[in-house]
């Protein structure tokens, strides 16, 4: 499949995908990243003082059709592109290499030319340039549906062109993303008469605030407005809205998320939709997948490469290059795969986890306790009989299954388990009826840990209504964590390895410690890694009153997760204050814990889901500075983890993992490659062939970290190698992650705790109290 330009654009030519068994000569990376170079490498433009945005604005309006008007921090650069253009403010010189702020506007003006002089192309966005390619044939929906009338509804390729000062090998150029958009035409009068229900979700409509520019793509001007409480004639009555209450069915538009899309094409699909939809997940995937990506990288390259090189000002010229890696070498670092510990010592090694348990037990056998924990096991009366054989396989072992031959009790080194059932008559849906066995269970002893049984049909429920939810609030509340068991998943044949994943997050739910990582060197005394995350209170899109609450979890520098603490609810305004109270009360405790004296030397590496606004930088710095003036040395490193941004990564010799006759991961690097994009980014492959389960899965998004400014230890590599081995080191399951467990632990605990929040009577406050404050309630 091809971009597909005008027919007024370049050709541009289709080449196959080189891919290459990664046996016969290693790797060969590449990225969704085209170079460029500029060349000369000085030019001229006039500059003035920066006053005001609304002087700026002026300027660009008024020199749209002879200059590029960029902001370069106090002055407005005003660059001519067009011969004999008038030099406005005071001329001066630069260069490409040293003021890339103004060149990198210039290649971005260059571009938007490109896009829309030469291939005529409307744009949703001018910084970064978007655009979707909606040329006759490209519609992924009408290849699909094969002849079926499918008016309205459409998937397109869009595209993502964001100019970047530096990439891999420390060049400037273009980052290439794309991804299926799925646009739903029809204005919701015409759905409604169509049969598709729209109560309960969001529309869009077009905000008359926002102006139309030249080549500007008009479904752009189209904002969410609100969801539909209610149909009332040809009007929608509108909820969580900031602006009307009601507006004209006929002048809004369902907000095209992808299950709404398919909503939607069930309805116009009839009894063909399976057959549409499993069509249109194979082109869809041809469009994600690391090969469709790369080609159509490529192609995006051999298009600009025809215009090239390109005219980005009065004697200025930029060459666009091919993919970074597919012509020359990048140089890249392969991260070490991390050692796992089961001892003190640090003498009992394995590289695996579930064989190193298996082999020497978990890493703390010799000091856990209890060596006899009670466990509460919580089943409706029609799942007894899998309940009590479950419980036999869990404890002693699945004789012949390599993956959990031992049981829980040998595995883990326990003396013994001490069980009770609390059957009761209610069915898998009746959550009072589970409430109220766990008050039963509970009433009996306080166990130290709860198994509650249930089933897939309660999967849909929330709040009161969810079975699971009201049973871990129950116990919660006693201060007891809870392991959910779904019964259809331990009725299944291949259950070994189910019950080895359970027998670990059942550990680390009573405290235990089953394995840490070898660290990197011990030059430090005493090496913290803190993860911040943030859980939101409301689910309303539009509503001003969105509350948040903080999350910081605390890991030693080997991974052993030392404990959790969450922030009251609060505005966002207030939520900083919050958080640094909570990160607070963290150090505090380990400090005490671990009785850091005077002479000690401190490292603190913060790794953060979102990047942290310099104030909120400072404010942390400020505090740890603080707790820490007594120590004779502190350093600090704020790092910004996280998979949301467009950087791909691709091996081109990478021939996948053949499964059940089918081939997973063409293109996809191994876990541990590492590049740097700029002087404070790094990209590092965390997901591999082998970890990705479906033939028609997208490529994995490489794990992106950013180091902060403010940040006093500024060793990259040294950050990198330590988010990699953070990645494997989940006790909720025994194969790598694609987090480090500073930012998924965040996440599970943000996910609970919004679930939970739905419950009655449910405290919040639980979690941060002993003992769940300890335990890792949320595995």
């Amino acid at each position: 499949m091809r971009l597909a330009m005008p027919s007024n654009s370049p050709t541009v030519r289709r080449g196959a995908v080189p891919i290459r068994d990664s046996a016969h000569g290693g790797s060969q990376i590449v990225f969704n990243y085209l170079p460029v170079q500029y060349r000369p490498g000085r030019f001229r433009a006039g500059v003035v003082p920066y006053e005001a945005a609304e002087q700026l604005r002026r300027l660009r309006d008024d020199l749209a059709g002879s200059h590029v008007v960029t902001r370069s921090g106090d002055t407005i650069v005003c660059v001519p592109v067009v011969p004999d253009a008038p030099t406005i403010g005071s001329e001066q010189e630069f260069n490409t290499e040293a003021d890339l702020v103004v060149v990198t506007s210039l290649l971005q003006a260059a571009l938007r030319r490109v896009l829309t002089e030469g291939w005529n192309f409307q744009l949703r966005k001018f910084a970064p340039l978007v655009f979707v390619s909606r040329i006759p044939g490209r519609d992924l929906l009408e290849a699909a549906a094969s002849g079926t009338n499918m008016e309205g509804l459409h998937v397109y390729p869009e595209y993502r062109l964001d100019v970047r000062r530096r990439g891999p090998a420390g060049t400037p150029g273009i980052l290439v993303g794309i991804k299926a958009r799925y646009e739903i035409d029809l204005p919701v009068s015409e759905l409604l008469r169509r049969g598709v229900r729209v109560e309960g979700r969001y529309v869009l409509a077009v905000d008359h605030d926002v102006p139309e520019e030249p080549n500007m793509d008009l479904s752009a001007r189209r904002r969410l407005v609100g969801m539909v409480e209610s149909v009332v004639g040809d009007r929608l009555r509108l909820t969580d809205s900031s602006g009307p209450s009601e507006i004209p069915a006929s002048e809004a538009w369902l907000e095209p998320r992808r299950d709404v899309f398919h909503d939607v094409l069930a309805i116009a699909a009839g009894s063909g939709y399976r057959r549409i939809e499993s069509r249109l997940n194979e082109a869809a995937f041809k469009l994600s997948g690391a090969e469709g990506r790369y080609e159509r990288t490529k192609e995006i390259a051999d298009g600009l490469g025809r215009h090239s090189p390109l005219t980005i000002a009065v004697g200025v010229q930029a060459a666009v290059g091919e993919p970074a890696g597919s012509t020359s070498r990048i140089s890249t670092r392969r991260l070490d795969s991390p050692t796992f510990v089961f001892d003190l010592s640090g003498d009992k090694t394995h590289r695996y986890p579930r064989q190193g348990l298996e082999r020497y037990g978990p890493f703390d056998s010799e000091m856990f306790t209890p060596k006899t924990p009670s466990v509460a096991v919580v089943t409706p009366q029609q799942f007894k009989g899998s309940a009590e054989e479950f419980m036999h396989s869990f404890l002693h072992g699945v004789p012949g299954k390599e993956a959990f031959s031992q049981g829980f009790i040998r595995k883990y080194r326990l003396t013994d388990c001490k069980v009770t059932f609390t059957v009761f008559d209610g069915g898998a849906q009746d959550a009072g009826a589970y409430r109220q066995a766990c008050l039963t269970a509970l009433e009996a002893i306080k166990p130290d840990l709860a198994i509650v049984l249930v089933s897939q049909e309660q999967e849909h429920l929330y709040g009161d209504a969810s079975p699971y939810m009201v049973s871990k609030s129950t116990f919660m509340s006693q201060g007891v964590p809870v392991q959910e068991v779904q019964v259809e998943t331990i009725r299944d044949a291949e259950r070994a390895s189910t019950l080895s994943t359970i027998a670990l997050a059942c550990y680390a739910k009573l405290g235990g410690t089953p394995f840490v990582i070898g660290a990197s060197h011990r030059a430090m005394a005493h090496e913290l890694v803190i993860g911040i995350g943030r859980s939101d209170v409301q689910t309303s899109r539009r509503g001003g009153s969105q509350r948040f609450v903080g999350i910081t979890t605390v890991f030693s520098s080997d991974g052993n997760y030392m404990l959790s603490n969450a922030s009251k609810q609060a505005p966002y305004e207030q939520y900083p204050q919050e958080l640094l109270r909570t990160l607070r009360t963290c150090i505090q405790d380990v400090m005490a814990r671990h009785a850091w004296q005077p002479d000690d030397t401190i490292r603190l590496i913060f790794h953060v889901f979102k990047p942290l606004k310099d104030r909120e930088t400072k404010a942390v710095k400020e505090l740890v500075e603080e707790l820490t003036k007594d120590y004779a040395g502190v350093e600090f490193a704020f790092l910004h983890v996280g998979n949301d941004h467009d950087w791909m990564m691709f091996d081109l010799r990478s021939a996948g993992t053949r499964r059940r006759g089918q081939v997973t991961g063409r293109a996809v690097p191994a876990r541990g490659h590492a590049v740097r994009v700029s002087r404070s980014e790094m990209l590092i492959s965390v997901t591999e062939p082998a970890d990705m389960k479906l033939p028609l899965q997208g490529a994995p998004r490489p794990l992106k970290i950013k180091l902060h400014k403010e940040s006093t230890f500024t060793d990259l590599d040294y950050l990198a190698g330590q988010v990699f081995r953070f990645t494997a080191l989940s006790w909720r399951r025994f194969y790598p992650a694609s987090q480090p467990v500073t930012i998924l632990y965040s996440e599970l605990i943000a996910g609970l705790l919004g679930q939970l929040r739905d419950v009655t009577n449910w405290n919040p406050d639980m979690i941060s109290a002993m003992p769940l404050r300890w335990s890792r309630w949320f595995l």
